[in-house]
């Protein structure tokens, strides 16, 4: 019965044994391939890295004797007409001071700073107590000028009388030469006194009138219709009479129209005609733009910032602008003939002049003196020594001599 269960045990034992051997050869095939892999990965890096040592080596050998590679860029002409915003101030459409015609003390005035007004209207009231009491005075001289007229009319009738009677006793042998003569002188006399004592009533009538006006001017009206932007003086205060040295009872501006000042560079004053469209803006509101037209010019430059002086007139009927803003107007103005525009990066300063590095059809280096116009910071104009089409350096140095050749490449292909 013991002989049984161990035959039996020995037959099943055997079968489960035998994988053991092919277990152990799957790891160690398995360790060799990964030994052979990591081996054939560092033969590859190897290689790499001699291949990119050996390209480093080509590329400083090739860049030691292949032309030098320089960016270049284009000479464009620029436009038939170009844009240009000009800084400007407004100022208002019409503008006066206002000062007092009379001497007295202000009444009362009737309107204050930022008040609308209208032409003709009452602005103040002068009491003039001086005035008023020559006027009366020279009323009086005038009746008693006329007074002695009559007076004096009278006295030249009695001397015509007069002269006739002893005109007659001389006719008749009874009167004397020297009577007639006396009588005759006196009727001159009276006549010459009449014409005196109208003089003095024509200029006595004169002062009357003048009394009269100063008088009128005891009420301040406005010369013209517009805002009142100043007012200095205050009921009870003395107002002297044509004191421009003292300051003005008020300030009147126009402001419904703006006249925007502009100073046009001398390259474009003769761009410039009455009438072109010329809008403005502000910085504080972007992208808003205010309908302009040039309203004249003085047909002048500036000696001395060779500009010319443009007055642009804005509507402002809203009052969305004020006078003494500083504002931005935008012309669009003719170009002057054959300016070239090119990067200021590719202009060059050197002892005999300004130059840029021209590459030219044999693909070598030839530099041109050319004259510099306006300077836009990144853009230059050149008005002399290019005309436009020329494939021109980028900052070309020092070590870029004339004859180099050179391989250009331009900004797109960068």
């Amino acid at each position: 019965m013991s002989v049984t269960p161990s035959a039996h045990s020995a037959h099943h034992e055997g079968p489960e044994a035998a994988p053991a051997r092919p277990s152990f050869f799957r790891l160690a095939f398995l360790a060799v391939l990964v030994l052979a892999t990591l081996g054939a990965l560092g033969v590859a890096g190897v290689r790499a890295r001699n291949k990119q040592q050996t390209d480093r080596t080509e590329t400083a050998e090739a860049a030691r004797t292949d032309r030098p590679r320089v960016l270049t860029v284009t000479a464009e002409r620029a436009p038939a007409r170009v844009e240009q915003v000009l800084p400007g101030t407004a100022s208002p459409f019409r503008e006066t001071a206002v000062y007092a015609r009379t001497s007295g003390y202000l009444r009362r005035w009737l309107v204050d700073k930022g008040d609308t007004v209208s032409e003709g209207q009452l602005l103040a009231e002068i009491e003039t107590p001086e005035v008023n009491a020559q006027l009366l005075q020279a009323r009086a001289a005038v009746a008693e000028a006329t007074a002695t007229r009559d007076r004096n009319r009278a006295s030249a009738e009695l001397a015509r009388l007069n002269l006739v009677r002893v005109r007659q006793t001389f006719e008749t042998g009874v009167g004397s030469r020297q009577e007639m003569d006396e009588a005759d002188a006196a009727l001159k006399v009276a006549e010459a006194t009449i014409r005196l004592s109208e003089a003095n009533i024509r200029a006595g009538e004169a002062n009357v009138k003048r009394l009269e006006d100063l008088q009128q001017f005891q009420k301040v009206v406005a010369p013209f219709s517009g805002v009142i932007t100043a007012r200095n003086y205050d009921p009870g205060a003395l107002v002297v009479a044509d004191s421009s040295s003292g300051p003005e009872m008020f300030h009147i501006s126009q402001t419904e129209t703006l006249r925007v000042q502009v100073d046009v560079p001398q390259t474009f004053a003769t761009s410039v005609h009455v009438g072109q469209p010329a809008p403005v803006s502000r910085r504080e509101e972007p992208g808003r733009e205010y309908k302009g037209a040039v309203g004249r010019t003085t047909n002048a430059v500036n000696v001395q910032t060779r500009t010319l002086r443009v007055e642009v007139d804005v509507p402002n009927k809203d009052h969305a602008l004020l006078p003494g803003m500083y504002l931005q107007v935008k012309f669009h103005l003719d170009a002057p003939a054959k300016v070239i525009r090119v990067p200021g990066a590719a202009v060059v300063t050197r002892a005999e002049g300004t130059k840029v590095a021209v590459v030219e059809s044999n693909g070598r280096i030839g530099y041109r003196t050319v004259k510099v116009g306006r300077d836009y910071g990144t853009i230059v104009e050149v008005t002399e020594g290019l005309t436009g089409g020329e494939k021109l350096v980028v900052r070309p140095g020092d070590d870029l001599a004339e004859g180099t050749e050179v391989d250009p490449v331009t900004a797109t292909e960068r």
